[in-house]
């Protein structure tokens, strides 16, 4: 079997006191990157593109929260690119930019010979978004290894966040790379099929039992590094 190279390069960097992961898409061709939730210290990853001659086209955020937005006008300070942003959590976060580039779920992305798709998927903020391309997932903090992002904070809704698992188990490739917001867990990445087995917040078909076990019952028996739990 002939392996197709894919014609990007996604480079992780974790920073900060919150174990953030911050995701840099390289589309080899045409050196265009996109950077994704630039949050506290970006002197590495501003040496990467640096050296690597690349050109940042864009920034995409997941969502709103401080700890992956806090560099973004550091960021704006060197680069004069757009801020990809859904447009619920636009509205949500009310930040004022002069560069926003809207999606609305479903948006194609094009870096140089790179698709990147914007997937709305609703629960830990009301615009949260994971970037697809081709079988790699960044999630953000919808889902993590093992786990999947708080509802409690402000914006925070356990039943979109039921229906936005269901939406990611059923609709993208069971080999997809899942690479998460934050290294909360024992591995930094993991495959959506054993997801599907190991992480907790999969194992409901009742959508009440979710919430109680999202809310309630989760933060009682689980704490980081989460570790994969058998049905």
């Amino acid at each position: 079997m002939i392996k197709i190279k894919k014609p990007y390069k996604i480079t992780t960097f974790e920073s900060g006191p919150m174990a953030n992961f911050i995701y840099l898409i390289e589309d080899i061709a045409s050196k265009k990157c996109a950077l994704i939730d630039p949050a506290w210290n970006l002197t590495e990853i501003f040496e990467y593109i640096q050296q690597k001659s690349l050109s940042l086209e864009r920034i995409l955020l997941t969502h709103s929260h401080n700890d992956h937005v806090n560099a973004i006008d550091e960021v704006l300070n060197d680069y004069d690119v757009p801020i990809n942003i859904n447009h619920d959590e636009h509205v949500f976060w009310g930040k004022k930019y002069d560069n926003f580039d809207l999606n609305y779920g479903g948006d194609l992305i094009y870096l140089g010979d790179t698709v990147i798709k914007c997937i709305h998927t609703p629960g830990h903020t009301p615009g949260s978004t994971c970037y697809y391309i081709d079988d790699d997932l960044i999630a953000g903090d919808t889902l993590f290894v093992f786990g999947c992002g708080r509802c409690d904070l402000h914006g925070g809704d356990p039943e979109l966040m039921y229906k936005s698992l269901i939406q990611i188990r059923e609709s993208l490739n069971s080999n997809t790379l899942i690479l998460p917001g934050h290294n909360y867990s024992t591995k930094k990445t993991s495959i959506l099929k054993d997801e599907i087995i190991h992480n907790p917040f999969f194992h409901f078909d009742s959508l009440n039992e979710f919430v109680e076990y999202r809310m309630v019952t989760h933060d009682q028996i689980r704490s980081s590094p989460y570790g994969p739990v058998t049905k």
